[in-house]
């Protein structure tokens, strides 16, 4: 009887041992949580931001059959020769289009984006023309929407020309001499754009076209050396057609799709639609870098998550 009784209080000692070793692993846990995104962000509307950052705006411009020429004019007040000669070959493959504008606000561009500007002083006065309103109040797919974003070195802002996927695209490619092929359902185009300041007074820009499809899925993702559990669905970066660029303040990176028609990658980034498709133009401008805007600019900076609708004129 004493046996059993000894037996009964060593093993109820063992569950208060090891109930107390888990309860102080998950306090330890808890008070190791890394900063989210959602932490940073609050950080960055409190001006708490490094001074290695780097503003941002970007317009997503949707444009429609009828505005192809203007769309042609675009490109050719585009340098298009700032991307080295292979990788844009490449990129017009997969049906994408790249190239730089300087810090003066275009003809074709400033229609676009239903703008007016000095064509001195490249300032840019686009506040007559639309209203400010919150994210949740953006009626579906505007003709112009901007937003601003603020970039630490660790930091990618993942930017969609569409919001629905493409419900299956097939892809094909040569690999080791063999063609393969792969179909991914629920496809949609993600550019992915991260910014760090260099010596030289510049910011390189790193663009990476990334392919998301499927469904959720919960993975792994290491921060600061802590293994921290996140959603989300597969993405298959195109790591070859990376674009790397140096951009002064003031200065643009447009990113579209090369023909209305296009095949390839590029007509899932950029092209909805078959009989009347409509495609949509990135334009991303560098306004801030290191704290400091830029002399000769005189945009205001927007809140963190706002976004901008611009009136579509008749």
């Amino acid at each position: 009887m004493c046996r059993v009784e000894l037996s009964a209080v060593i093993i109820i000692a063992v569950i208060s041992v090891l109930i107390l070793i888990f309860g102080t692993a998950c306090h330890l846990i808890k008070k190791q949580e890394p900063a989210t995104g959602k932490n940073i962000d609050q950080l960055l509307q409190q001006g708490q931001v490094p001074s290695d950052s780097v503003g941002i705006e970007i317009f997503t411009i949707r444009t429609t059959p009828q505005q192809q020429e203007l769309v042609r004019q675009l490109w050719l007040e585009v340098d298009e020769q700032m991307i080295a000669p292979s990788l844009r070959r490449e990129l017009m493959e997969q049906g994408i289009r790249t190239g730089v504008l300087g810090d003066l606000l275009t003809p074709a561009l400033s229609q676009l984006i239903h703008a007016t500007g000095d064509a001195k002083t490249g300032n840019v006065n686009m506040f007559n023309d639309f209203q400010e309103v919150s994210v949740a109040e953006i009626p579906h797919d505007p003709p112009v929407t901007r937003q601003y974003r603020n970039l630490l070195p660790e930091m990618r802002a993942s930017l969609k020309a569409f919001e629905e996927p493409v419900p299956e695209f097939s892809r094909f490619w040569f690999e080791n001499g063999k063609f393969c092929g792969q179909t991914y359902k629920d496809a949609l185009g993600l550019i992915c754009v991260s910014a760090r300041n260099q010596n030289n007074g510049t910011v390189r820009f790193d663009i990476v076209p990334e392919l998301e499809y499927g469904t959720t899925e919960w993975r792994i993702r290491i921060h600061s050396a802590i293994m921290v559990p996140e959603s989300g669905r597969p993405r298959l970066p195109f790591v070859s057609l990376t674009v790397i660029q140096n951009l002064l303040p003031g200065q643009w990176i447009l990113i579209g799709p090369t023909i209305p028609n296009c095949s390839g990658i590029g007509r899932v980034f950029f092209i909805r639609g078959n009989e009347e498709p409509v495609q949509k133009i990135l334009a991303i401008r560098l306004i801030k870098m290191k704290k400091n805007t830029p002399s000769g600019s005189n945009i205001p900076e927007p809140e963190k998550g706002t976004e901008f609708l611009f009136q579509e004129r008749n």
